[in-house]
């Protein structure tokens, strides 16, 4: 079987509890947020703090998932309030902005 098969069949469950097993991994405080009746429409899937504070929120879709009206702009407003706003596909997406991340932040760390 194809690796492109394979992605296109993925849940965006299973790409969510790929992610966590990641940030677990990393040491991310983070918790998958459930959408309930009052929440504010468009909270990511996935609610962190990252080391230095910053509020983390991933939306996790499956290949070809859309991201609605409402989820973008939750997205806009952490991105606008410093904080780091991930469209996660796969685990991929969110490996590759989080490594940068902490890259940077031990390269700030190390110049103090």
């Amino acid at each position: 079987m194809k690796l492109k098969s394979i992605q296109s069949r993925i849940s965006e469950a299973e790409i969510t509890k790929q992610i966590r097993q990641y940030l677990n991994l990393k040491g991310i405080f983070h918790w998958k947020q459930f959408q309930t009746l009052g929440s504010k429409a468009g909270v990511s899937d996935i609610i962190g703090i990252l080391p230095d504070g910053r509020f983390l929120a991933i939306e996790v879709k499956i290949p070809r998932g859309r991201v609605s009206p409402y989820q973008q702009e939750f997205l806009d407003q952490i991105t606008k309030s410093n904080g780091i706003a991930i469209i996660a596909r796969s685990v991929d997406d969110v490996i590759e902005v989080i490594d940068k991340y902490l890259e940077t932040r031990k390269g700030d760390k190390k110049r103090r």
